[in-house]
């Protein structure tokens, strides 16, 4: 049983052993501590184009992200094995876990990030690159943690006969008066 588990343990651990690994290949200049972008290549580009590149950049990774947070919440709600109660404070837990996420993320991208680069405060492409990354390392965390989108199917109603029917009120309402 112990040789199981130590197997299960090294199955866990190799692939965060490879990134170590491969770490020194993805080490960046001391001028600029952000991964660069394999989407948006500085020097290939005209200055304006690169600029909106960061932007579509941005907006696609906040994308994932959002994504990765619906996918942990449908998760959550798809594990009948807790109750009711217990899940919705999960979800509120990741909820406001997602909140403290984004403040720190905007307050060190918006802060810190932008003395980082080689031209002082002010510096957009450090603030976006550190947005990126921050967004892709969150959505890869959740993606690890909670696995991949959970798709749920769709149940389709039946074409044939589904004509017009009563309406059924779901509220209660007055009386007309006349």
């Amino acid at each position: 049983m112990r040789r199981a588990r130590s197997k299960d343990s090294i199955r866990r651990i190799l692939p965060a052993l490879l990134l170590l690994w491969a770490a020194p290949a993805l080490a960046q200049s001391a001028d600029n501590p952000w991964p660069i972008s394999a989407r948006c290549q500085k020097g290939e580009m005209l200055a304006r184009e690169y600029g909106r590149c960061l932007y579509d950049a941005i907006a696609l990774s906040e994308k994932v992200m959002e994504a990765a947070v619906d996918n942990a919440v449908a998760v959550i709600e798809s594990r009948g094995d807790l109750a009711g109660v217990q899940r919705t404070r999960w979800k509120s837990l990741l909820d406001e876990a997602q909140v403290r996420f984004v403040l720190y993320r905007n307050f060190d991208c918006q802060g810190v990030a932008p003395y980082e680069g080689g031209k002082g405060i002010g510096n957009f492409e450090q603030r976006s690159l550190c947005l990126i990354a921050n967004n892709e390392r969150r959505a890869n965390d959740l993606r690890l943690r909670y696995g991949e989108p959970v798709t749920v199917p769709v149940a389709t109603a039946p074409a044939a006969g589904l004509g017009t029917r009563p309406a059924t009120w779901v509220q209660a309402v007055s009386q007309r008066a006349d």
